[in-house]
């Protein structure tokens, strides 16, 4: 059997449900689950149904899956979808386990990203946006996002720089100044006679 046979060989996958109980987490698993990421997965059990099988092997330690299977044990569910994975090394189980959620950072092509989020939104259907994972906040942001590149572009710096060292402006409530943030007198000059700070923005030395 040659290379690529062997690996089709072994991608032949069953899956097949365990007790929740039975599974055991990696205690070196270095991937972190928020709250917000857990209520996340909760809710697309609950929409969708358990899609994404937990990865374990023989013996049921987690390979991959550490989040859905505290979404699980956090809904109350007896048995998880799982995919046992037999043949893997110590070094290769944590590979895997790295790989899993390090190759699936993958980016977005956001006018795609966009069209699809705004259609979700719009569409008379029993789907709720924040489903595809995004929060409400992130969806406004996206939607709302300057449709010209050009607006987001950065202007070149002049080459006769019209603010000097020391110069305040004033702008409503807020004072700006360009100094040395170490110079006590400075900050003083920037504050005014009399004046508390709420907060301060300073750039590092």
């Amino acid at each position: 059997m040659n290379k690529e046979s062997s690996i089709a060989a072994r991608s032949r996958l069953a899956v097949t449900y365990r007790a929740v109980g039975d599974l055991i987490p990696d205690p070196r698993n270095a991937r972190t689950h928020p709250k917000r990421q857990i209520d996340q997965l909760k809710a697309s059990i609950a929409a969708f149904g358990f899609t994404n099988p937990i990865l374990a092997d023989p013996e049921g330690h987690i390979i991959a899956g550490h989040g859905r299977l505290q979404a699980a044990r956090a809904m109350g569910l007896a048995e998880v979808p799982t995919i046992t994975l037999s043949g893997l090394s110590e070094t290769q189980k944590r590979a895997l386990r790295i790989a899993d959620n390090k190759i699936a950072n993958a980016g977005w092509d956001l006018e795609i990203l966009k069209l699809e989020l705004s259609e979700l939104a719009s569409i008379d259907v029993d789907i709720d946006p924040i489903l595809t994972g995004f929060s409400t906040g992130e969806i406004d942001v996206i939607l709302t996002s300057a449709a010209d590149p050009d607006d987001e572009v950065i202007p070149p710096v002049p080459a006769t720089p019209r603010t000097k060292p020391g110069d305040i402006w004033i702008l409503g409530d807020h004072r700006v100044g360009c100094g040395d943030g170490r110079d006590a007198g400075f900050l003083q000059r920037v504050i005014g006679n009399g004046a508390l700070v709420d907060a301060a923005f300073l750039d590092p030395p």
